[in-house]
């Protein structure tokens, strides 16, 4: 799984809205806030490092910046869902942090919900400021119904893991655990720590799933290239290990990969676009732009 910055599309005025159906996410960031609500079931949400549990009728706030994934605990589980360009709470929220991103309280969650998909829908005139307005009153309620605190160290460092993960994308041939921890200025064991602890896997295996989907590309691309070429240039030390950790983590042999394949985290079908975490499994009921 390529943790990897996603890019929301929410057009003019920052504001999206959304329902799905068994929401799951591959681990991922991005600038912009989400706000849902679960309507039917239950999910866990994992971020910045802490895995909490979503009830039916509970609130959850994703804050610009944080690595995190869904995963739905079954498949008729539905969430209503806001997102929102951080420009909109930044005047009296940059440099705070909700303590519990689960939001403790009602604060007309599904009427803010059915005001931005009526507003965005209608494409009346200012439309896109009165849904960025509607979003930043219930934001401004939020934040001073719930505990807050300073958004602080916990920041900085997952801010410079989001610059490794960039670096490894460019560079993963040359990386180990301890040029990761160096990279983080951090000793190896405390580095693989807080890795696991804010994408929920180890860092040896992000890397390796990062190279062999880098073969995966070069296979496809570059049909001049020898296997040995490839193996190489992604990382791996001989080609017989090559070989072996491939198939394990495509399911085929290197020269046996079929055309068209797409490479995948434990054989789990994810969606064509590359910056797109979601999962084939999770279906989009509703959008403010379809």
């Amino acid at each position: 799984m390529k943790i990897s910055r996603q890019q929301w599309n929410l057009g003019e005025g920052g504001v999206w809205a959304g329902r799905y159906k068994n929401s799951q996410n591959l681990p991922h960031w991005h600038y912009d806030c989400e706000l849902f609500t679960v309507d039917k079931g239950a999910l866990d949400v994992m971020c910045n490092g802490t895995v909490y549990r979503v009830e039916s009728g509970q609130s959850f706030f994703i804050d610009s910046g944080l690595v995190h994934y869904t995963h739905a605990l079954s498949p008729d589980t539905e969430i209503t869902m806001i997102v929102f360009d951080y420009g909109i709470i930044k005047p009296f929220a940059a440099g705070l942090a909700l303590e519990i991103p689960i939001i403790s309280a009602d604060y007309g969650l599904h009427a803010l919900y059915d005001e931005v998909m009526g507003e965005i829908k209608s494409r009346k005139p200012l439309y896109s400021y009165r849904a960025a307005i509607d979003v930043a009153k219930c934001m401004t309620d939020i934040y001073r119904g719930e505990r807050t605190c300073p958004s602080g160290a916990k920041d900085g460092r997952t801010d410079r893991l989001k610059a490794l993960m960039s670096d490894i994308d460019e560079n993963y041939a040359d990386y180990d655990l301890t040029a990761a921890a160096k990279f983080m200025n951090m000793n190896s064991s405390y580095f693989s720590r807080l890795f696991h602890a804010v994408t929920g896997i180890s860092f040896n295996r992000y890397l390796t799933y990062v190279r062999c989907a880098n073969a995966v590309n070069m296979i496809k691309s570059d049909k001049d290239l020898t296997m040995t070429e490839i193996a190489l240039a992604c990382g791996f030390t001989t080609i017989r290990n090559f070989n072996r950790i491939f198939r394990a983590y495509t399911g085929y042999a290197p020269t046996r990969l079929p055309d068209g394949y797409v490479m995948q985290e434990n054989f789990i079908p994810v969606s064509a676009s590359e910056n797109n975490p979601t999962l084939n499994e999770c279906i989009l009921l509703e959008r403010s732009d379809g």
